[in-house]
């Protein structure tokens, strides 16, 4: 299947706000199947880690997906590759949040790296969703970031991929609800 690459609209929106949310045309009954898959692995094995993809191979179907593919080749080239860092954020009921953060101490003008969250479920805000701070992967410090945004709660339903600049500050939040909260993350390299 041919790969559906970002219009102009969407690559100015990546550049300027760090982030875009994707739909992959892939059926929710998938996604429901792969959230139960999910959760058998944790009741049965515990968190995979980095063996996610290696455990739940169907999880490669998100990323193979035309929509997914063509974001990813469009900011990062036609040679993108994942890198080995790939696992479920496990964020149980009644967890703290996390502080914000980035993962890396290096800014890069040209995106090298690129987070891809994948959401095989319906996200509200009491599940303690990761949250992230648009226009922040231009800023080093928080404050700088902070002063420019507000922070935003990513609420999704299932099936949302949001690729965002790898240098974006970001946190998971406090789970409130009842609810497990599995967003699986994977790392993109050029």
């Amino acid at each position: 299947m041919q790969s559906v690459k970002l219009n102009d609209i969407q690559m100015q929106q990546y550049l300027h706000d760090g982030y875009l949310l994707l739909e992959p045309s892939l059926d929710q009954e998938f996604h429901s199947t792969l959230l139960r898959k999910t959760n058998e692995v944790f009741e049965d094995e515990g968190n995979p880690g980095n063996n996610l993809l290696p455990r739940l191979p169907e999880v490669g179907k998100i990323f193979h997906d035309q929509v997914v593919s063509g974001a990813l080749s469009s900011i990062l080239g036609d040679d993108y590759f994942m890198e080995p860092h790939r696992h479920c954020h496990y964020n149980a009921p009644g967890s703290e949040g996390q502080k914000l953060h980035k993962d890396s101490s290096e800014r890069r003008h040209r995106t090298r790296r690129v987070f891809a969250f994948y959401y095989p479920q319906d996200t509200t805000e009491d599940m303690g969703p990761t949250s992230i701070v648009p226009r922040s992967h231009y800023y080093n410090t928080l404050a700088g970031a902070m002063e420019n945004s507000e922070e935003m709660l990513i609420t999704v339903k299932a099936g949302t991929v949001i690729i965002a600049n790898y240098d974006i500050w970001h946190r998971g939040t406090a789970n409130t609800s009842d609810r497990l909260y599995l967003p699986p993350v994977w790392n993109y390299g050029c």
